[in-house]
């Protein structure tokens, strides 16, 4: 079984949190129309910064649906 292209290179972060926070997840992003991706990536590149480490997570903020998050995924990969 081969990798989508967007996630050669990538590993998987994750954790298991309360429903709340996910629904707080998913309404921001709805909010803001982007994924949840982007929602994270924003969290961990304030968490970097906080502690003095440099923003590493790429944020950039995709529309909504997965069609369009497919066309974009294989764009270049620069942290913004």
């Amino acid at each position: 079984m081969s990798r989508r292209p967007s996630r050669i290179g990538r590993r998987q972060v994750s954790g298991h949190f309360p429903p709340d926070v996910l629904d707080a997840i998913s309404r921001l992003a709805k909010e803001r129309n982007v994924t949840h991706q982007v929602i994270l990536a924003e969290a961990l590149n304030d968490l970097f910064e906080k502690n003095g480490l440099q923003r590493l997570a790429r944020q950039t903020a995709l529309p909504r649906g997965r069609a369009t998050v497919r066309r974009h995924a294989t764009g270049p990969d620069v942290a913004d």
